[in-house]
């Protein structure tokens, strides 16, 4: 029997709790619901019970809510959490961006709360799906190549630091981009919408609180060389998914939805970074074997070995993470054959891109012998693919 969610509800006031109550109790045949009065009473109904997801006011008396945070991650790292707060200033606002996977104002309606919640929960969750979703929970970075801290301390300390400069900087690395995209989108930053580029993100967090979060609140994971996965694997990676981003961005030229396939692009390999973080020795030995099969791809050899595939996890974390759905679902989908002659959404674009960047950089996921369906592309495809193709020479040399 499939154990349900169970989420904790966490406020010193009781009339803000009942209210809660009420609020939530369309959803009693969904979740169990536990509404505690303060942090210790929280914690102590943690270590009494599972729970999915905790949900708390930050200004608390004794133990504030990122004071609870701050346990409940040490403690119980597998779980969501969520602050609701409508008291939360720039100063302690950088301190919950990298406490909580996701801020909400209060009042939040009962449909935020909701969405909120749901999207931190599995649906049905399998046992694979549910260890994954523990891999997937404690990720608070993901690992970068070696050169990354560099460029982007570099662009933090120019006099005529912008947005726009620090940006770009980003957008060539997906592990800081995915997680500067996740601060953005979980915080108070944006209001009821989804922020799905990597510079407007910048902008919007602004360069002195970006350069906080690298510089004090370790925004940037460097990989380690001498651990179980070379880095050249990690370099190759990044380079298949700035390409990828920068020919799906081309494909998706002045279509509404141009945004999203760029950043799919450069984040549909997040779920190999996480499985590089999670389970190293695991991931280089599901690695080596599938680079000696050739025949199989690199999904085929993750679901044998763990039940699900790095597709899916990317897609976890990114849900986690709070980028929009249409970035979720294109990243998702990158190792689909394209069909026909055009480019007709985000996820054709950026599974083109990705079959097209393989062929150019070699095989990050992919196996020869899978069909790609690139052979009848039509002709305003053609092009920009050859003009990609050109300017990809042109940086080799």
């Amino acid at each position: 029997m499939t154990r349900r969610p169970h989420i904790v509800f966490v406020d010193d006031e009781p009339r803000i709790l009942s209210g809660l109550r009420r609020m939530l109790r369309t959803h009693r045949d969904q979740w169990d619901m536990s509404f505690v009065e303060g942090g210790q009473a929280a914690l102590e109904t943690l270590h009494s019970r599972h729970c999915d997801v905790i949900v708390t006011d930050y200004r608390m008396p004794g133990m504030d809510g990122a004071q609870l945070l701050e346990r409940v991650r040490a403690e119980f790292p597998a779980m969501a959490r969520v602050i609701l707060s409508g008291q939360a200033n720039e100063d302690n606002l950088m301190r919950i961006m990298v406490l909580a996977h996701e801020f909400l104002h209060k009042p939040s309606t009962p449909d935020q709360i909701v969405r909120a919640v749901q999207r931190l929960i599995p649906a049905d969750p399998s046992a694979a799906e549910e260890a994954v979703r523990r891999d997937v929970a404690v990720i608070e970075s993901l690992p970068s190549p070696p050169r990354t801290l560099a460029e982007l301390t570099s662009a933090l300390a120019a006099e005529d630091a912008s947005a726009q400069s620090v940006g770009h900087v980003l957008e060539r690395d997906p592990a800081v981009a995915a997680k500067v995209l996740h601060l953005v989108n979980s915080s108070a930053y944006t209001t009821g919408h989804k922020v799905n580029g990597v510079v407007q993100a910048t902008a919007l967090l602004g360069v002195p609180t970006v350069r906080g979060l690298v510089l004090m609140h370790d925004l940037v994971q460097i990989f380690d060389p001498d651990g179980a996965l070379p880095a050249a694997w990690i370099e190759a990676l990044t380079e298949h998914a700035v390409e990828t981003s920068r020919l799906a961005g081309r494909l998706a030229a002045g279509r509404e939805w141009e945004g999203h396939a760029f950043t799919a692009g450069l984040l549909h390999e997040v779920g190999q970074l996480v499985l590089a973080s999670s389970r190293p020795a695991e991931f280089a030995a599901v690695l080596g074997q599938w680079r000696d099969r050739q025949e199989a791809t690199l999904c085929q050899a993750e679901s044998e070995a763990f039940g699900l595939d790095h597709r899916q996890i990317g897609a976890r974390l990114l849900r986690l993470w709070s980028l929009p759905e249409p970035v979720i679902e294109a990243a998702a989908a990158h190792q689909e054959p394209v069909a026909g002659a055009d480019v007709a959404d985000a996820a054709t674009a950026v599974a083109l891109a990705h079959h097209l960047a393989e062929a150019e950089l070699g095989f990050v996921c992919g196996s020869p012998e899978a069909p790609t369906g690139i052979e009848d592309l039509g002709g305003p495809v053609r092009e920009a693919v050859s003009r990609w193709q050109r300017e990809l020479a042109a940086r080799a040399r």
